[in-house]
């Protein structure tokens, strides 16, 4: 029988999606989604997102006119139901709506939906040293810097919002983004020096997974997921096949070939305790009292105002780090003890400074006021590389170039060359998607998702091979009755790459990264 599918949106908040009309199911002619990376090999995933198709003969979905709550951010949710399962696919929050004008047309509306992790691109952070510490945690750490749409809200606090405003009254403060973060196998010398003024929470995560070379993407519940690298090399069982049954298949011979891997780390050191951090160019007038509280970003910078980091920032001293005066060039009156500046945050790359003037008028902060503490120095970036040479004379240069800047070792960026090295020297046949029906294989449609292991069958190419699904696309349409699917792949690693406890060292099984 033909599954039936769900939208739901949580108009009260409240996370059951089953309130009095939230189910929105009798009102979409098609829904759109998909979930998951871009290309194989990514470790980021490309946004999650969601288009719905509704009736808006009844102005439901116009939003300047309708009773309901459709605002951006709130929850939308798609389920399935075959008759014996219901299975979650796409878990996220209205990013906008399109309805079409006028009153003779189709009177149609779309929702375009979004993934929890959309406006980790929109927001900049910075975070204290991460000193030797996996990507996992740093990962963790990102994700609590960032200002991510919780849900549910209902009875949870927010600023000046009636209903939510109340603390302790009738709301508690809101909790985080569900995630599921696997620990990761490097722990990183140094991390977060380089980010100066800030970086996207974005580039944060893509750091980290580009250097642990693991994964990061939202799954079908809505939740932020942190794969390490060893995940698909330890998930041998392939929960699915298909052999010549398949609406479509995207397959190639010999165009993945790596034989020349190069590995791009930068190395780190710590600097001498004392070392200036920072240096004030230009005097700065502070007025006295509350309005004259001034908060600033100090970058860490060197002798030769280079970027650098810092593993230690020391409180600023009066009179010795700073001094205040009356007039800019500091021939007047000594105001210094009017004057506090206190480390509001000591960040790997920059400090949040509060300058305060406790005094009674306007007092300048002198040119030369400064930070001091132990410096990290990033030294010039560092290419370990590996070359096949037999590959490259029977099959042409192929380069495959990583950039890892959280490793600092030598010994493991030189790893990675040889596993990836190990892994893409020699041609094969690939496929890179898969277009299945419901008609066919409407279970698999609906129980399959992101790296589930498959064996795929084709007898034309005579292919057969293991692929994880790194993306999954749908479009529901007729009713319910047509739902079509194309799933990206990514081949399996060969069962010959060692892993604690599990292989033969250089009998069966060579050295995986």
């Amino acid at each position: 029988m033909p599954a039936t599918y769900t939208i739901s949106i949580d108009i009260n908040d409240n996370g059951s999606f089953a309130d009095t009309g939230e189910n929105r199911a009798s009102d979409v002619l098609k829904i759109d989604w998909r979930l998951g990376m871009t290309k194989p090999y990514d470790t980021l995933a490309a946004p999650t997102f969601a288009r719905i198709t509704v009736r808006n003969i009844s102005r439901a979905y116009s939003s300047e006119y309708t009773a309901d709550d459709l605002k951006p951010g709130k929850p939308i949710r798609i389920q399935s139901n075959d008759g014996i399962t219901t299975r979650t696919h796409f878990t996220g929050f209205i990013e906008h709506i399109d309805p079409l004008a006028g009153s003779q047309g189709e009177r149609l509306a779309v929702i375009h939906a979004i993934g929890a992790e959309a406006v980790l691109g929109q927001q900049r952070i910075r975070l204290p040293p991460q000193v030797n510490i996996t990507a996992d945690t740093v990962i963790a750490a990102v994700l609590d810097a960032t200002l991510l749409r919780y849900s549910p809200l209902a009875g949870y606090w927010l600023l000046d919002t009636v209903g939510h405003a109340e603390l302790d009254s009738n709301t508690r403060l809101a909790g985080s983004i569900p995630r599921s973060l696997e620990s990761g196998r490097s722990a990183f010398a140094y991390t977060a020096d380089t980010w100066d003024e800030g970086v996207s929470a974005l580039e944060a995560v893509r750091q980290m997974t580009d250097s642990e070379r693991g994964r990061f993407f939202t799954n079908r519940s809505g939740q932020l997921v942190f794969y390490n690298r060893h995940h698909t090399l330890l998930n041998t069982t392939a929960v699915a096949s298909f052999s010549d049954n398949m609406d479509g298949l995207d397959y190639s011979y010999g165009a993945d070939i790596a034989n020349q891997v190069e590995v791009t780390m930068l190395p780190r050191s710590l600097g001498l305790p004392n070392t200036r951090l920072w240096k004030l160019v230009s005097p700065q007038l502070i007025q006295p009292g509350e309005t004259g509280i001034r908060r600033i970003i100090a970058p860490y910078r060197d002798a030769n105002n280079r970027a650098i980091g810092a593993a230690i920032v020391n409180a600023p001293i009066p009179n010795v780090d700073y001094q205040a005066n009356t007039l800019p060039d500091g021939t007047g009156s000594n105001q210094t003890s009017a004057l506090n500046i206190v480390v509001m945050e000591a960040s790997a790359s920059a400090a949040l400074l509060e300058i305060r003037n406790t005094g009674n008028f306007g007092i300048y902060l002198l040119a030369g006021a400064q930070l001091v503490g132990t410096p990290l120095i990033t030294g010039d970036p560092a290419l370990v590389a590996r070359s096949d040479y037999a590959s490259a004379n029977q099959y042409g240069l192929r380069r495959f170039s990583l950039d890892t800047p959280a490793l600092t070792s030598i010994e493991e960026a030189d790893q990675l060359a040889r596993y990836e090295l190990a892994r893409r020297k020699d041609p094969r046949g690939t496929l890179h998607s898969i277009e299945l029906s419901g008609t066919l294989h409407l279970t698999q449609i609906l129980t399959r998702t992101l790296f589930d292991r498959i064996t795929i069958h084709d007898t034309q190419t005579n292919h057969t091979g293991d692929y994880f699904i790194i993306a999954e696309e749908h479009t529901v349409d007729l009713g319910g009755a047509r739902h079509h699917t194309r799933w990206l792949l990514e081949p399996a690693a060969a069962s010959t790459f060692w892993t604690l406890d599990t292989s033969t060292l250089n009998q069966t099984t060579i050295l995986a990264y």
